[in-house]
This record gives structure tokens, sequence and C-alpha cells, in this order.
């Protein structure tokens, strides 16, 4: 399997860099090993407004939303923020 892409939202790009170093670097580690390993489960799911299927996976104190676009070998992350915040 060739390795997929992985496209961060820019609201995600602004949100990691927000994070302390520590914590960004798990998460960063995380979202690039969406890569290898595509089909990772979250640590559970949700639906999005268009009832698409979601994952999240939570890292320390942050919960990072994505889902695999499987037609195109493509890994989008939507959303990075504090797991006690909706």
């Amino acid at each position: 399997m060739k390795p997929y892409k992985v496209f961060l939202r820019l609201e995600a790009v602004e949100a990691l860099r927000a994070i302390p170093s520590a914590e960004s670097g798990r998460i960063a580690r995380f979202i690039d090993s969406l890569t290898g390993d595509p089909f990772q489960d979250g640590d559970y799911a949700e639906k999005d407004e268009t009832e698409r299927g979601i994952e999240v996976k939570v890292i320390g104190q942050y919960a990072i939303t994505f889902w695999a676009d499987h037609a195109v070998d493509e890994v989008k992350v939507v959303d990075i923020r504090r797991a006690d915040r909706q």
C-alpha cells in the first residue's frame, strides 16, 4: 500500500501551533502515522454535519478529529481541540 497524503484544515494547523511543544509533538507524530496506517480507529467515532463517519483520537488533553478518504488515498484532519470541549 502506498502512503496516504494527510491534509489539515487551516483551523487545525492554527490549533496545533498553539499547543505546548511536548504535547504538539505527540499529536504531530500521530498525524504522521496516518500516512502509513490510514485505517486507524480513533478512541470514538462521531458523524459530521454531512453525516460522514469521523474518528476522534484523544492524545493527552486534545482531541484530533479525522477521516480517511480511501478513494483518493488521503486522510483529512479536520479539527484539533481540547478534549474537554465540544
